[in-house]
């Protein structure tokens, strides 16, 4: 009797390491990436939609964030493991003690994709982009908006000291406040919002797709630790994402749908939406990081310069 209680108590303890070991190879094997839904997302859905993530052997879960600052909150917290955002987001997670590193990029590999427009009211004395000078611009202070408004007014040759910025964080009330006309010239929205107001009368500004220089990347970005303690985790996420991208560029059509309701296309305007195309094996060049960086810096919104591989991961990337 007592050498089959001996026995019982090993089977108890070596199932107990088993089962230990098996919740840490689980654990292990899954991802939570935070969302906007927004066209920036769009993959991120078509992966899981396509079971893609299934397919590399990876379980990812997609926590939707109905705002940035929650988001942000949440990688701060450790809830999860990454997100897609810009890079101004990004450094600001740095500064805050969240180590993390892009490891793709969402949209804006070139000037073309993830398009936003600076756009004054139907009845606006607005017409050259000069007369930006002296008007009053709706942005959201301090975050990629403020940026890429400072950004183009430098190529453009505009004189930032006699531009009025109006913070106004929330898209749908910039939206409303420009399109009224009254309280503001201009605002910048992004797409699909931005071609929205031109299609309900609104006056293009500055079209940042017609731009010489890129500006308005968003990326996906992970945590460190995850990197370097799980690698193959980060290795197996990026080849999903990456057949997800050629999917979507390949068939676009296919995801019709999706895409209406991830990018909150509006109803009267899916008839003429065009889809964008999405960069695949791509990580944000040093002269984006860069341009981020020294503004962020100037601004007062980080202390320090972060250098290239302190934003970016690009080890991920195929040659």
């Amino acid at each position: 009797m007592k050498r089959m209680n001996i026995l019982s108590c090993v089977f108890a303890a070596m199932s107990l390491l088993l089962c230990g070991c098996g919740a840490k190879e689980a654990k292990g094997e899954s991802m939570k990436i935070g969302v906007l839904r927004t066209a920036d997302s769009i993959p991120l859905y078509v992966a899981e939609n396509e079971r893609l993530f299934e397919k590399y052997g990876i379980d990812v879960e997609l926590v939707e964030f109905g705002s940035a600052s929650d988001q942000s909150k949440a990688m701060e917290a450790g809830a999860i493991d990454a997100m897609m955002t810009d890079m101004i987001v990004q450094c600001l997670l740095e500064k805050g003690g969240a180590e993390v590193r892009t490891i793709r990029t969402a949209l804006g590999a070139h000037a073309a994709e993830g398009k936003f427009l600076v756009v004054t009211a139907s009845d606006s004395e607005l017409y050259e982009v000069t007369d930006l000078e002296e008007a009053s611009v709706a942005i959201s202070e301090g975050t990629m908006m403020e940026y890429l408004v400072d950004s183009y007014c430098a190529e453009l040759g505009i004189n930032l000291d006699k531009v009025e910025k109006v913070n106004i964080p929330s898209l749908s009330l910039r939206y409303e406040t420009v399109m009224e006309g009254a309280d503001i010239d201009c605002a910048i929205l992004p797409d699909p919002l931005g071609d929205y107001a031109v299609m309900n009368g609104a006056r293009c500004m500055i079209d940042d797709s017609q731009l010489e220089n890129n500006y308005s990347v968003t990326v996906i970005i992970v945590t460190k630790e995850l990197i370097d303690e799980q690698r193959e985790i980060t290795e197996k996420f990026v080849s999903a994402y990456d057949e997800a991208v050629d999917m979507l560029n390949d068939s676009p059509d296919n995801y019709k749908e999706l895409i209406f309701d991830v990018a909150n296309v509006p109803e009267d305007m899916r008839d003429i939406y065009v889809v964008t195309e999405y960069p695949k094996n791509s990580v944000p060049g040093s002269e984006e990081v860069e341009g981020v960086v020294e503004w962020m810096k100037n601004k007062g919104l980080i202390d320090n310069e972060y250098t290239y591989e302190e934003v970016v991961d690009a080890s991920f990337c195929e040659e």
